[in-house]
């Protein structure tokens, strides 16, 4: 990937660790909130349990893109230990592109359900429409598509930072 590829991804890891930490805050913020006012004043605030669960959807699908972004997902990796350098830079370019169309897709069939949610006016919580809501789905995937697209077409060199399985961050703490 180029210059500008890098570029890209370093600020777009910036905004999902923000966006991260801002939403895990709010949601434990407003639930002990919640708690602690049903417990002492016998109810709490109408709109946040709604909000906590669209922060939950938006810490689901930021997360989805970040680990996608650090190639931390989850993934099964059988062709790689036992495949050569140039059948496993094949079957990552593969998998990629296989991972990059489904979240195309995923994207593409969630703005057909944000639309309809647009269309019938139906609320998330509080007075905040729930396509708004649910916009960060199509939003990830599209992000994730991307990531995927990328790493298709410019794949990771197979062999770089790997040894016994582990990603070159984890080399520091591996046993010896």
């Amino acid at each position: 990937m180029g210059g500008l590829g890098r570029v890209i991804e370093r600020w777009l890891q910036i905004v999902e660790t923000a966006l991260l930490v801002a939403l895990l805050a709010a949601m434990i913020g407003f639930a002990a909130f919640q708690i602690i006012a049903r417990n002492a004043f016998g109810a709490g605030l109408g709109w946040a349990d709604g909000l906590v669960q669209v922060a939950l959807l938006w810490v689901t699908m930021v997360g989805a893109s970040a680990a996608a972004g650090a190639d931390r997902h989850i993934k099964i990796d059988i062709v790689p230990r036992f495949a050569g350098p140039r059948t496993r830079t094949l079957a990552a370019r593969f998998t990629a592109l296989a991972t990059a169309i489904l979240c195309a897709a995923l994207g593409w069939t969630s703005i057909e359900f944000i639309r309809w949610d647009f269309i019938d006016g139906t609320m998330g919580f509080g007075a905040v429409p729930a396509w708004v809501c649910e916009s960060i789905i199509p939003l990830a995937a599209g992000v994730m598509a991307a990531r995927y697209l990328a790493r298709a077409v410019w794949p990771a060199d197979p062999s770089a930072g790997k040894r016994d399985g582990l990603a070159a961050d984890q080399k520091d703490s591996a046993p010896s």
